[in-house]
């Protein structure tokens, strides 16, 4: 093998590991937004704020694993016990005017 080889597995090995940090920092966030979330009642103020937190980390989850070529988001979700009111939030925007 060559020197160029090496120099190109030694690259795609590089990138392959990179790809799977950046996958598991997202599944990171999105466990820490589901227990935060999961740590509110219903009627406090912050649960909002949790709430959008885990809509917005599970949608860049999804979104990590769709670069990678997973499709398959549904059984992902149902892994990470992502709730479908946070499900129902994903790729929206906050509304203008509620606090955050």
């Amino acid at each position: 093998m060559s020197s160029q080889d090496d120099r190109f597995e030694a690259l795609t090995s590089e990138l392959v590991a990179e790809r799977a940090r950046t996958l598991g920092r997202a599944g990171e966030r999105l466990e820490r937004a589901i227990a935060s979330l999961e740590a509110r009642s219903a009627g406090e103020p912050a649960r909002q704020d949790a709430l959008w937190e885990a809509a917005d980390a599970a949608f860049c989850y999804v979104v990590q694993r769709e670069v990678l070529g997973m499709r398959d988001s549904a059984s992902a979700l149902a892994f990470y016990r992502v709730p479908h009111e946070v499900q129902r939030l994903m790729g929206a925007r906050r509304p203008r005017g509620t606090a955050r």
